[in-house]
């Protein structure tokens, strides 16, 4: 009697875990196992920025991607496509003040302009592009330099920046997956 019990009460639970699934998988829920980037076989490359063009090509790096540099976008071959990266900007904002009205807290924020031609360059292409193609892409951090910290605040900084670096790269990396 207790074996048909405990034999009701698994067979209760599996038709109820099996129902439950059914009615997941039903609604349009899937599991889904990690995202595949994909990126074009061959892509130039123009960053205005050394750190910005380092982190972008260190997180190319993991993808069966040939990266072709520029130096300059005028007159660059035009058969793969481009990704121009300019007026890359590091801005820093006081946050918090002491009471001496040192800074406290600091909001760093690095920017730059992401601009992706599927088909190369245009021909009329410019250094700077000024036409309004281009997005804005940006990351921000807010480091406290009160404290403690206050000893080894070039440190903090340094590191700060170096991070926000990593951070756009692996950003603009994942932007151009989608393209």
């Amino acid at each position: 009697m207790i074996k048909q019990m405990a034999r009701l009460g698994a067979i209760t639970k599996f038709s109820m875990v099996m129902c439950l699934s059914l009615a997941i998988a039903s609604c349009g829920f899937h599991l889904q196992g990690q995202s595949q980037r994909s990126f074009a076989p061959q892509i130039n490359l123009f960053v205005d920025d050394d750190q910005l063009a380092s982190a972008v090509i260190g997180h190319l790096s993991q993808y069966p991607v040939a990266i072709n540099v520029l130096d300059s976008v005028v007159n660059a071959d035009n058969t793969a496509p481009t990704l121009q990266l300019t007026r890359t900007l590091q801005h820093s904002a006081k946050l918090t003040l002491d009471a001496n009205g040192d800074a406290l807290v600091w909001r760093y924020t690095l920017s730059s302009h992401y601009l992706y031609s599927a088909d190369g360059l245009p021909a009329n292409t410019q250094e700077y592009p000024t036409d309004n193609k281009s997005l804005p892409i940006s990351v921000t951090t807010d480091v406290d330099l009160s404290g403690s910290n206050a000893t080894i605040n070039e440190r903090i900084k340094a590191d700060s920046w170096a991070l926000l670096y990593q951070q756009l790269g692996s950003r603009i990396t994942r932007q151009l997956s989608f393209q």
